[in-house]
């Protein structure tokens, strides 16, 4: 994780936080981040809610991209749902298929605790600046 980025995560992200989501690690085009499920994670069957898998999966493959020191959004994503869980934590890993100019695509993992796949996703990030000319 770069110097800009460690800065960002140590004033806090307040969306991160309210959905207990944290940095386990970044490196260049590679991140990984966890959440460690609590009651409001859960949908009404008492799985984990798709919603959170999703947002796991997507701050995860904006985590990755950032660490060239530039700006991104999400252009699209993709994901496969394959399984899911009721407890323990829930980590997703993001590594880059391919960073250009303007886009960067990244394969993105979600695993339960017990290290089985609960959902496959492809996040294509749109370059928006360089984050040191701000």
């Amino acid at each position: 994780m770069n110097e800009q980025e460690k800065k960002l995560y140590e004033q806090g992200n307040p969306f991160l936080d309210y959905n207990h989501i944290k940095v386990v690690s970044a490196s260049p085009d590679r991140a990984e981040m966890a959440v460690e499920l609590v009651p409001e994670s859960r949908n009404l069957y008492g799985f984990m809610h798709g919603g959170l898998i999703y947002t796991l999966l997507e701050c995860t493959a904006g985590l990755a991209a950032r660490q060239d020191g530039r700006r991104y959004v999400t252009q699209s994503s993709h994901i496969n749902f394959l399984t899911n869980c009721r407890q323990g934590t829930v980590r997703a890993v993001a590594q880059a298929v391919r960073r250009g100019r303007q886009l960067a695509v990244f394969r993105v993992q979600v695993l339960a605790e017990d290290g089985k796949l609960m959902a496959d996703g492809t996040v294509d990030m749109f370059c928006t600046g360089d984050a040191a000319h701000e």
